[in-house]
């Protein structure tokens, strides 16, 4: 019988840190063969995914890509991001749709370095790409949001530590993505995760209600309910279950069709769930990982929220701002730094450490939407980092639009996301247009939808287009995706648009919202036929 002693699993991982540097031994081999051109760019990539390292377009410069565990940042960490911004000069750092943190433009020897010292302090690389449990999603939120079921950050950090502790033994068909979150707004994504945990509280207890088989990307699926409520001790059961099904009915020959949601295809959801609850019942049966989440095991567990002489203030200040949110604990507050499109800058990024090595109780978690919650704040922090931060944070949801690093970052990526954003910011801005009348973007560089834009209101993905006989940078528009326990739906297609005319078409449409006083899923509803005609006359 299988039985892993949750209490241990920091010592596992100590005990693992000789055989991952002995792999960063092996990989520095491999990276070298890539430089001389001994093996090809498909070669490296077999191995360096697994690492959680990619060579950018032109196999010259390298991204690493830390494994934040669920996004929860630690002032050492940040720190020692800090350190590696300096010492390589780094002009930026990448906030991913991951909640990890990638570094660019590094050359091999350098990338090597930072596994090293990395690892020196607890943060690895290992399985941040590749055919492996990736980073694990979580609700940035949680343990402070007013509304949430309970806090499902323990969970989340377990399980992570638990794929950490086994990283080596996994072979799987493709990567496997797993979801924590703490309410019906889902805003983990579990819905449309290969695993998903959502937090529930039934007659006094806590509960998860389980989602399979979703993803993004070609082919994208919604996850299914798993049905049954999960205790919340069981957890690791299921995961152990999900891997065990991936395995024994994934594709290891077709990596296009390698993924969980292809099974659930083939199967049909009612034999999918019954081989489900086959392998469930096997887990249980062969592995022993009943476990309790206690203090001790928390990741962040503020015993006291309270405040010194110096923080408390004879009248609250009045806090009115979309980047701040008031938290459960009386008189404390989160602050949301959305750098445009996940690029925080390093003086920004070097800013925000100081303010925070001034503030011991602000605790820091990584979003999927790309942003930094700075949480735990009294409302005098909260007004000195809105200060610090007032030229880097954005004001309107479509300036805190979610973008992929695209090209020419991006080894596969085909279209200049980041360029696209900077221009429909641009075209907004030169035409005095301030007003938070349009969501926020989702765009995606390829099909890969690293920008989520398959489950957002509007989502682009970049792509070629033939028009007449030119070929052109062009984007597939989707519409009305979401993600919620209630009603997740992926988004419609409507067609292409030319990527230089997309500023004027959703200036159009911004106009449209403002010029009638309402939001977008309301036009959608009642406007159709409104909303049909501006598109057509933008699609190629």
């Amino acid at each position: 019988m299988h039985e892993i002693l949750i209490e241990n699993l920091d010592k596992i991982i100590e005990q693992k840190k000789e055989s991952y540097q002995e792999d960063i031994m092996k990989f520095k081999e491999i990276g070298h063969q890539f430089l001389n051109g001994e093996i090809t760019s498909a070669q490296f990539k077999a191995t360096s995914g697994g690492m959680g390292v990619y060579a950018q377009r032109g196999g010259k410069e390298f991204m690493i890509r830390l494994r934040i565990l669920s996004g929860v940042l630690d002032l050492e960490t940040l720190k020692l991001v800090k350190d590696f911004t300096r010492e390589y000069s780094l002009q930026f750092v990448h906030l991913t749709t991951r909640q990890t943190i990638q570094l660019h433009n590094l050359q091999f020897d350098d990338i090597i370095h930072i596994m090293e010292k990395s690892q020196e302090h607890n943060l690895f690389t290992k399985g941040g790409g590749g055919n492996f449990p990736r980073n694990i999603s979580l609700s940035p939120l949680s343990g402070v949001e007013k509304e949430e079921a309970f806090d499902v950050t323990p969970y989340a950090i377990l399980i992570n530590k638990y794929f950490l502790s086994r990283m080596n033994t996994y072979r799987l068909p493709r990567k496997f993505k797993v979801a924590f979150s703490n309410n019906f707004e889902d805003t983990a994504n579990a819905t449309i995760a290969d695993l998903g945990f959502l937090a529930v509280t039934e007659e006094g207890r806590n509960y998860f209600r389980g989602y399979l088989g979703g993803g993004l990307g070609a082919n994208a699926n919604i996850a299914v309910p798993f049905g049954d409520r999960i205790k919340s001790e069981e957890v690791l059961y299921h995961v152990e279950a999900a891997l065990s099904l991936f395995v024994e009915e994934g594709d290891f020959e077709n990596k296009g069709k390698a993924r969980m949601r292809y099974i659930l295809r083939r199967m049909g959801q009612e034999d999918f769930l019954q081989c489900y609850r086959e392998h469930l019942d096997r887990v249980k049966k062969e592995m022993k990982l009943d476990f309790a989440i206690t203090e001790e095991l928390e990741a962040e567990k503020d015993k006291k929220f309270t405040k010194t002489s110096s923080e408390i203030i004879t009248e609250p200040i009045r806090l009115s701002s979309s980047c701040v949110i008031e938290q459960k604990q009386d008189g404390f507050y989160t602050v949301v730094i959305h750098p445009q499109g996940g690029m925080l800058r390093t003086e920004d990024y070097n800013n925000i450490v100081t303010f925070l090595e001034q503030v011991p109780k602000a605790r820091v978690r990584l979003s999927m939407e790309e942003s930094m919650y700075i949480r735990n704040l009294t409302e005098v922090q909260v007004q000195e980092l809105m200060e610090i931060t007032k030229d880097l944070r954005k004001t309107t949801r479509l300036s805190r639009s979610i973008c992929c690093i695209g090209v020419p970052i991006c080894q596969i990526g085909i279209q200049e996301s980041q360029l696209l954003l900077m221009n429909i910011l641009d075209y907004f801005e030169e035409r005095g247009l301030t007003e938070d009348v349009l969501p926020s973007l989702s765009i995606s560089g390829c099909v890969n939808s690293c920008g989520r834009h398959q489950v957002n209101q509007i989502g682009l993905q970049g792509k070629k287009k033939r028009v007449g006989d030119a070929t052109e940078d062009a984007y597939t528009l989707f519409i009305g995706g979401k993600t919620s326990e209630v009603n997740s739906q992926l988004a419609l297609e409507y067609g292409d648009l030319l990527a230089s005319t997309i500023p004027s078409f959703l200036y159009e449409l911004a106009m449209q919202l403002k010029e009638k006083g309402i939001e977008f899923d309301d036009y959608l509803i009642r406007h159709p036929e409104e909303f049909n005609t501006i598109v057509k006359q933008y699609q190629v």
